[in-house]
């Protein structure tokens, strides 16, 4: 996937730009649409009509004059003055009723453009505040891989800290090889020893006595790890007890250079431990 020219990678890009392509198509559409004149603006005269009508609503006041003229359409008006004041008083009900209307009409018709350029402006935002919340996850992400690979580097450190301590053993290891294993091979371990030659190993790995002075068996089996190491050589003793080896060891011509428990636990006089001697 970090390949630019991937195929799954090249159907994403095609996904997306037919999606860029339809949101800008419905947001064009919606843009259009919220863009349309209220009545009052494209039909002005609506409103002039209605100020004549409300004009037309006001009462004929009385006829007023002297003279038998006068008092002649005084009579004739105040005949049909019944009729009169009725029709003024649906006059005036309806002009009410076509000014109620068109101010709720108008306020309407404001409410729903102001509600579509809303819109418009949701739709318009919506593209940018999904970019910056990707930017942010990406952002987070990126933190969170450098936080993951500066864990991982300490751990490298640490594991080279360790291969650097397996190297070093092995090469210490390989200063003694070859190793002579007698509690491995078993049988007389002095059988073992006579068929190496004189100075041919490094080292030498034996049990030690339990408790007890060693023999004249286990003298001559130093004697001959003595014979079969070469300068420097190490004999490696498992010891079970509190028996000292040092005297009988340096006596078979060994220098005692360590003497210590394997590990933790195991500090007791009687306890087992590992006696190194060198050549």
């Amino acid at each position: 996937m970090s390949d630019p020219q991937h195929p799954a990678l090249e159907a994403l890009r095609a996904r997306l730009a037919e999606e860029e392509s339809a949101y800008a198509e419905v947001l064009a559409a919606v843009d259009r649409l919220s863009s349309f004149a209220l009545p009052a603006e494209s039909a002005p005269e609506v409103r002039d009509r209605l100020e004549r009508l409300n004009a037309l609503s006001d009462p004929v006041p009385r006829p007023e004059g002297g003279g038998l003229g006068g008092a002649l359409r005084r009579r004739a008006w105040d005949a049909v003055a019944p009729a009169t004041e009725r029709q003024t008083a649906f006059n005036a009900a309806l002009v009410q009723l076509l000014n109620a209307y068109l101010a709720q009409a108008e306020g309407l018709h404001e409410r729903l453009r102001a509600l579509a350029g809303a819109l418009v402006r949701y739709a318009q935002r919506v593209e940018p505040v999904v970019d910056a919340r990707d930017r942010v996850a990406t952002a987070l992400a990126t933190t969170r891989s450098e936080l993951l690979l500066e864990a991982f580097d300490r751990r490298l450190e640490r594991l080279d800290r360790r291969v650097a301590g397996l190297t070093a053993a092995r090469d210490a290891l390989g200063a003694t090889a070859p190793l002579l294993d007698l509690v491995a091979a078993g049988g007389d371990g002095r059988a073992h020893l006579r068929a190496c030659s004189a100075g041919s190993l490094g080292a030498v790995f034996a049990s030690g006595p339990s408790d007890r002075a060693p023999d004249a068996d286990l003298v001559e089996l130093w004697a001959e790890a003595h014979r079969a190491l070469r300068p420097g050589g190490f004999l490696l003793l498992q010891v079970e007890g509190s028996t000292s080896l040092r005297a009988p060891l340096e006596a078979a011509g060994f220098t005692v250079v360590e003497a210590a428990a394997p590990g933790p636990g195991n500090h007791t006089p009687t306890g087992p431990r590992v006696v190194v001697a060198r050549r």
